[in-house]
């Protein structure tokens, strides 16, 4: 037993759910002809099983139509020359009558009992040169239930009637049989050597079990019916199609057809997804060598930082052990003498000249110290500018702007890039771009004209600029301090304190030197790394934007796939009852 009426209703509402979702993934994604034919299949879920005829001009579809439905009419016009110029639909109707519903479909009403199960489509040949016929045919073919294939029995090889097949078979999977008109023209042996070959044609194309009829449109016509090939393609409709079966083929050739549409969905899918993953994988590439070259650097200012200290100490240590031997008690008695006779040997000009000594030192030793360690810093902030740059130029393209379903997204995503590297390009040949003012407003003196148009190339002058401000920042006020301390005591001596002060200060310079160096030149890196990392933001927009929309249609497609699937087999087993 089929379906009751509202069972075979309940499926239909189960299509149109699917199918509506299919169709705001298609709105959604922009692809406006499958969303046409997916609104023009739920449309027509209620109408006859639909056959469409396609074969070439003159290949006899106009007189196969009219044997097949009543061999004593003429119902789609027949003459010498092509006559099929418009897509002919017969229908079922009361008058008989004929209606154009477009420019290029007419519609032809007939009373006749097997078209209330049916409805067939008559197309204009497949290598006609009207136009508009062939897109028009196009068009209408998805929506079919049936394609029969009429060849001109005497040459079923031709090219563009095969590669039409080709169109209906791939593109659309569609249910097909396939009918050698005009068989009164043919030698029984010849006859049954383009059958095989036909049927050997269609297998090669992915047709495993092939249906072929050969057919006599004239001898039907003319009431040779034992030798037209008519009534075996009848027993044929009747057996598979018609008595009752055809409403719930009609719903499964549907779901097929929304299927392939699906499915032509996923296959773009893979695609997008594929490009998705890479981008991902190219940003998370460009965040860790931002991240490498941010560590390599820090370990860099950490090396420059302990060598900055090591020959601080160093200094410290020998102008300490100079001031212990200077201020010894013999040593100030003796000069003390030595004063008195030579103004030369006053302690207050000896600790003056010492405090300029220690300064001079520190600075020339300093100074080359830091010249040597920026260098190398700077080759790593620079080299981070320099790797993000060509790994932007290197930056692969999978989803190419000439995809039949994604090509908008493409153009978007090359636009993106585009204008990504264009910005970067930019980005990187502007100094303003590697210059913190607020960060070098206290130690970065720098000349604009040393800067400009330098772009990456000015990173050593600004860490130069800012790390020797920093350092002779620090050790001038040290040194300033420590001058104090000598003037307060002056020649009233108090050894002890003097030392004590002197190391006090040393130590406090020290420490501040530290904390300042490796403090300023991480912030700076850092700072660097987030500009470098700022030009990607529009990028990143379209990477969360794509990850959700995957995830949408995923998702639905899912749901579809499984919809689809429980549908067509309940229908299949109540066809197989």
């Amino acid at each position: 037993m089929l379906f009751t009426d509202q069972e075979l209703q309940d499926i239909k509402d189960r299509i149109k759910d699917s199918a509506k979702d299919l169709n705001n993934i298609l709105h959604k994604i922009n692809y406006s002809e499958e969303e046409r034919i997916t609104a023009d299949i739920v449309s027509r879920l209620n109408e006859p099983y639909m056959f469409v005829v396609v074969g070439e001009v003159k290949s006899g579809k106009s007189s196969f139509i009219n044997a097949l439905l009543d061999p004593g009419k003429e119902i789609c016009k027949v003459a010498v020359s092509p006559m099929t110029d418009t897509i002919q639909q017969i229908v079922y109707g009361k008058p008989e009558r004929e209606e154009y519903s477009s420019p290029y479909v007419k519609k032809i009403y007939q009373d006749n009992e097997i078209l209330k199960e049916i409805a067939v489509v008559d197309t204009p040949g497949t290598n006609t040169i009207v136009d508009h016929h062939q897109e028009v045919t196009e068009k209408f073919v998805p929506v079919s239930d049936l394609i029969i294939f009429v060849f001109e029995a005497k040459n079923p090889y031709r090219q563009s009637s095969w590669e039409f097949f080709d169109f209906i078979k791939d593109e659309w999977r569609k249910n097909i049989i396939f009918v050698l008109q005009q068989k009164d023209l043919l030698e029984l042996k010849d006859l049954e050597t383009n059958i095989i070959g036909v049927k050997e044609n269609a297998k090669k194309k992915g047709i495993v079990s092939p249906v072929v009829f050969a057919v006599s449109a004239k001898d039907e016509i003319e009431g040779n019916t034992n030798i037209s090939g008519f009534s075996i393609l009848r027993e044929y409709i009747e057996n598979h199609i018609t008595k009752g079966k055809s409403p719930l083929l009609k719903l499964e050739a549907s779901i097929k057809t929304l299927e392939s549409i699906n499915t032509k969905l996923q296959e773009g899918m893979k695609l997008r997804i594929e490009q998705f993953n890479h981008d991902n994988s190219f940003r998370t590439d460009i965040k860790n060598i931002l991240t490498k070259q941010e560590v390599k650097t820090n370990n860099q200012t950490d090396v420059l930082v302990e060598s900055l200290i090591a020959k601080y100490d160093k200094i410290s240590e020998k102008y300490e052990s100079v001031l212990s031997k200077r201020l010894g008690f013999f040593s100030l008695l003796t000069n003390s003498f030595k004063s008195i006779f030579d103004k030369s040997e006053n302690l207050n000009k000896w600790l003056s000249n010492f405090t300029e000594s220690l300064e001079r030192e520190l600075k020339d030793t300093m100074g080359k110290s830091l010249n040597t360690g920026i260098k190398d810093i700077a080759d790593n902030i620079q080299m981070m500018a320099k790797l993000v740059d060509a790994k932007l130029h290197t930056n692969r393209t999978i989803l190419t702007k000439d995809h039949q379903i994604f090509s908008n997204l493409a153009e978007k995503r090359s636009n993106i890039l585009r204008d990504l590297m264009d910005a970067f390009a930019n980005f990187i040949n502007r100094e303003e771009n590697f210059y913190d003012k607020k960060l070098m407003s206290k130690y970065g003196d720098i000349s604009p004209d040393l800067l400009k148009g330098s772009g990456i190339a000015a990173i050593g002058i600004i860490l130069a600029a800012l790390t020797h401000g920093i350092v002779f920042d620090i050790t001038g006020g040290v040194l300033t301090t420590i001058g104090f301390i000598f003037a307060g005591f002056g020649i009233g001596l108090k050894r002890k304190k003097i030392i004590n002060g002197f190391k006090t200060e040393l130590e406090k310079g020290r420490n501040k030197l530290k904390e300042e160096i490796a403090e300023k030149m991480k912030k700076y890196v850092s700072n660097i790394k987030g500009r470098i990392d700022d030009n990607f933001v529009r990028f990143d927009d379209y990477l969360e934007i794509e990850k959700k929309e995957i995830d949408f249609i995923e998702s639905a497609q899912k749901n579809i796939v499984n919809s689809f699937l429980s549908i067509k087999s309940e229908l299949r087993n109540k066809l197989n009852a």
